[in-house]
């Protein structure tokens, strides 16, 4: 990983005579017409904005459905449930309809609305209605009357989901983060040669008007790297399509090499948004980026990037027998797992497969371990597999794997 630091990457601030011109919403500068111009997504804008009507009316469509529906999807789908997608968050979903009070309906709300592809711009889209209205779905089709209710929601918070495509600049389209915990944010959304890499962090609000990230991390791939300037982190308060960028453009001066299966931190790790808004979305827009990928400057290419281990027998005694519960996606079977973390040659070459894995611990502290975060089946994020909700398989899969972790810090 190499870092690059500009003198004079963007302009924030045009004076013209002795007036001072702020980086304006609609993306163009006033003042000094041919001077270099702002680093700033289309349809951004420095205003909180928002249309508090439209939104209102959706979060009340949710709250009108919301007990039917937690009765229906709470039992699986709460955090510890028997299903790897604990959508609705922190709640007893063992509560029939009537018990459910506001709290456990705005939790629930934070919680759907921030897992991926519920929220989208084409409701017939979404993942609640494409899943949950099939045969296949392990519960059962949901209740026909609450599938009305649940399009009807999905549709009016569809107004405020920003067109895909639409950016001059790449940029990854407004998500909800999980706050607090973790986030993995992919950048497949830039393409397919993006597939599999990710930016990671940590989210937690300090007061309603700040959110901070921790652990910013980012994660190519083992076979491509990732070269990018300036990433630039923007605010979607509720209820609006308009952003509000970063006022202190925290990265404006970093340009980042990450090479093939080489993970690290995102500029200092850490940035804190101090135009927050509670409730609201995330984007992530470059500058410039790229993919470094060795195949098409005529390397060998196709490395797992491994051999980086140094206590290879315990991981290979301890952890590879746990992680053969991943391998079902990271194995092959499912193209993004596999790209995010190769265990393909978990087996047949275990010293690569572990120095993948080595992208995913914390030697410092082995409990911060994305490995471990992302699988816990008692926390709050996006990760498809949480150990069926058992809570006793998955510390059993920390308790081994953790003494490979400690035995790799020595």
């Amino acid at each position: 990983m190499s870092f690059r630091f500009l003198t004079s990457f963007t302009v924030r601030w045009l004076v013209a005579g002795a007036a001072a011109v702020v980086w304006a919403g609609s993306g163009s500068a006033m003042g000094c017409s041919d001077g270099p111009q702002a680093f700033n997504p289309a349809g951004s804008t420095t205003g909180s904005g928002g249309a508090g009507g439209g939104v209102n009316a959706a979060r009340r469509l949710f709250d009108e459905l919301a007990p039917e529906f937690l009765d229906e999807c709470g039992t699986c789908h709460a955090i510890g449930g028997p299903a790897d997608t604990p959508f609705v968050g922190d709640i007893d979903g063992t509560k029939p309809a009537a018990e459910f009070t506001q709290k456990d309906i705005d939790k629930a709300y934070e919680a759907i609305t921030a897992w991926p592809r519920f929220i989208v711009k084409d409701p017939t889209k979404s993942t609640l209605v494409t899943w949950g209205t099939s045969t296949q779905h392990g519960g059962g089709p949901m209740a026909p009357a609450l599938e009305v209710l649940v399009r009807a929601w999905l549709t009016a918070e569809a107004e405020y989901v920003k067109d895909v495509g639409t950016e001059p600049i790449p940029t990854i389209p407004p998500f909800k983060p999980v706050v607090p915990g973790f986030n993995a944010v992919y950048l497949d959304a830039l393409g397919p040669e993006y597939l599999g890499m990710a930016v990671t962090f940590q989210a937690e609000e300090l007061t309603d008007q700040s959110l901070s990230l921790t652990n910013l991390e980012v994660h190519p791939t083992a076979k491509k790297g990732l070269s990018f300037e300036h990433p630039l982190f923007t605010v979607f308060p509720v209820g609006s399509s308009e952003g509000d960028p970063d006022p202190v453009d925290s990265f404006s001066n970093v340009v980042t090499d990450f090479q093939p299966g080489e993970s690290g931190a995102l500029g200092p790790g850490t940035l804190v948004l101090t135009n927050w808004q509670k409730g609201g979305k995330l984007s992530i827009a470059f500058e410039t980026i790229s993919v470094i990928d060795p195949t098409a400057m005529g390397g060998a290419g196709g490395g797992m990037g491994g051999g980086a281990c140094s206590a290879l027998m315990s991981f290979e005694s301890n952890a590879a027998p746990q992680l053969s519960n991943c391998v079902g996606c990271h194995g092959g079977n499912n193209a993004g797992a596999t790209n995010a973390v190769d265990m393909t040659q978990l087996s047949s070459d275990p010293d690569s497969a572990c120095g993948q894995i080595r992208n995913r611990i914390d030697l410092n502290n082995p409990g911060n371990s994305q490995l471990f975060v992302t699988t816990d089946p008692s926390v709050q994020n996006t990760h498809p597999f949480k150990f069926g909700g058992n809570t006793a398989n998955f510390n059993a899969f920390k308790t081994a794997v953790t003494t490979w972790i400690q035995q790799e810090a020595q």
